[in-house]
Formats: C-alpha cells, structure tokens, sequence
C-alpha cells in the first residue's frame, strides 16, 4: 500500500536577506488578500445589511461604497486582533504552564503556536470597537466577517499540513500521510479541515447566502460556528492531541464557541424583536 510524504517540503518557502520566509506567513497574507477581495465583491452586490445601531433600525442604510471603504480601514485592525488573538489563544489554552515559566516565548509567533479560537474572539474584539466607532451593529457587521472567514481557514490549514503539525493519529488508510516526525502513516487531519472548515463551510454559507433572501441580522454568524464546531470536533477525534475528559482542548473550545454563538444570536434577536 502507497503512502504519501511530505518530508521533502520544506516550511521555507525561500529566504530574503537572511530571514526565512515560511509558507504558513505567506498563507496569512494570501488568505487575507482574498478575504478582503471576496469582502468588497459582497459588499458591491449590497445583499449584506449593515444597520446603524439601535434607533434607527432601518435595514440598508450603509451603502455599498460606504460598506467597501469601511472593509479597508477595518483590514490593519482585523489583522492585529488576529495575530494577537491566535497567539495568546494558543497561549491560554493549549501551554499555559509552559509560557508562564517562559514569557519572553509568548512573543516568538515565529517559533509556531496559533489557535483559532483565539483569533476568533481577537477579530471580534476588533469588530466591537470598529464597529462601536462607526455607529453600526455588530451583529450585523459579524456576518460579512463570517463569510470571509473559510477562506483563512482552508489556506491555513494547508500551510500547516506542508509544516508537518497538528496531524492525526496513525491510519492504515490509503491517504495516510509520513510527516517530518512520524513513523508510520497518520491522517492528514490538516487536509481534513481545510476540506469542512474551509471548503465545505464556504460552500455551506454561500448557498445559505443565495437562497435565503430575507437573513436576520447574525444568521450567518451562527451557520459559521455550527459548521466549523461540527467539523473541527468530529475531526480531533482522529487528530494526535490530547484529550481532557474524553475531548481534546479544540473540541471544549468548539462546544463552548457554538452554545456561546447560539446564546448571543438569541439574545441579540429578543433584544431587537428582529423578523
């Protein structure tokens, strides 16, 4: 039986001046381009509702052109409540004790150590303030940042399959995969994600988009977390972590990030009687 390897891809994709560029910081970049491409192209065809806050409760208040330019000047900050949410979400939740004896490591992104989770609530933390700024609705405005967000997902999880982590446990199955420190064929659970996280998700959120003409506000937000909670916690069953009361600290987090989403989207929907 066949099996492939990735022990002949280098993490490097080339190296300028002396400093490696890696795959995984290309990914970034690429993933944000074309979230923000795909960001604007939504925001042209004016079927995303941006409302003001509450007061004037109108829909389609914000224009098309004025919804584009709030996309651009959102980007720095989308990306810093990414980078240092991911961070200290890996932080936090998956090496506390570790990066508490050494703190100076918290800082070295470098050396590898993202979570998702923790990029999830940095960019919401960073749509709360954008969005308290401009006198928008939040949950409004979660929703154009749901639809974007498979793009990420899906490229990061290549550039993790091509940097030989967060693999899945030994398979004898046809596409097990040799990684740069394995012995035997594991799932290529990065492969995995990249196909439901990211893919299939895109796919789910784009026929829910288009079919659905008359969405309440934070809808979309909340098939986002439901089609990525599912996936990622069906997919660390077979992925080398370790488990905490029979689930894995991704698995706790996805739980916890879809009864938090569907608690928020029914708050925000008694709060403003939305139909």
């Amino acid at each position: 039986m066949l099996f492939f390897s990735v022990t002949s891809i280098s993490p490097v994709c080339f190296s300028m001046f002396g400093v490696d560029i890696y795959w995984y910081g290309i990914a970034y970049i690429v993933s944000i381009w074309l979230a923000l491409f795909y960001a604007k192209k939504l925001a042209g065809k004016g079927d995303i509702l941006i409302e003001t806050v509450p007061g004037t409760l109108q829909y389609g208040l914000i224009s098309s052109e004025k919804l584009r330019q709030y996309i651009d000047s959102f980007l720095p900050l989308a990306c810093v409540g990414i980078v240092a949410g991911g961070r200290l979400g890996h932080v936090i939740f998956f090496d506390i004790l570790y990066y508490a004896k050494n703190l100076p490591k918290v800082l070295c992104i470098r050396d590898g150590g993202m979570s998702f989770h923790g990029g999830l609530i940095g960019i919401i933390l960073a749509a709360a303030w954008f969005t308290h700024q401009k006198k928008i609705r939040l949950i409004s405005y979660l929703d154009l940042l749901a639809m974007v967000a498979p793009i990420g997902l899906a490229i990061g999880r290549l550039a993790n399959f091509v940097n030989s982590e967060l693999y899945g446990t030994p398979t004898t199955l046809p596409w097990g995969v040799f990684f740069h420190d394995t012995f035997e064929p594991r799932h290529p659970t990065q492969i995995y994600e990249a196909l439901t996280e990211g893919v299939l998700t895109l796919t789910i959120l784009a026929i829910f988009y288009k079919l659905k003409q008359k969405r309440r506000p934070g809808e979309l937000s909340i098939v986002f977390l439901l089609c990525y909670g599912i996936s990622r916690i069906l997919i660390d069953f077979v992925k080398d972590s370790s488990h905490y009361m029979g689930f894995t600290v991704g698995q706790w987090l996805s739980i916890a990030m879809i009864l938090g989403g569907v608690l928020i989207m029914y708050t925000f929907s008694r709060q403003h009687k939305l139909t």
